[in-house]
């Protein structure tokens, strides 16, 4: 079982095209799609520390960018936090 980790920087700026009551949900929708993409499958699972960080300041105002790690286990990528330290199963 080997996992390839990689680290990437998100621009969550589309997010903004979103009505305001909606920007965080869509942030979270767009994170998954880019790790989708990126991490090259199908099941995309994002740790609850990088929810908080996305909810962190309200469904108004969802950060412009996130540093976050990327970590591939056959077809499941695993988002977290850069420095998030990874759960044991």
């Amino acid at each position: 079982m080997s996992t390839e980790v990689k680290t990437d920087t998100f621009s969550l700026r589309d997010a903004r095209k979103a009505p305001p009551k909606k920007r965080a949900k869509a942030a979270i929708n767009l994170l998954r799609r880019l790790a989708k993409r990126h991490g090259k499958a199908e099941v995309v699972k994002i740790s609850t520390e990088v929810a908080k960080k996305i909810w962190e300041r309200g469904a108004r105002n969802p950060p412009r960018k996130l540093k976050v790690v990327l970590e591939k286990e056959e077809d499941t990528v695993y988002v977290r936090l850069e420095g998030e330290k990874k759960e044991e199963e």
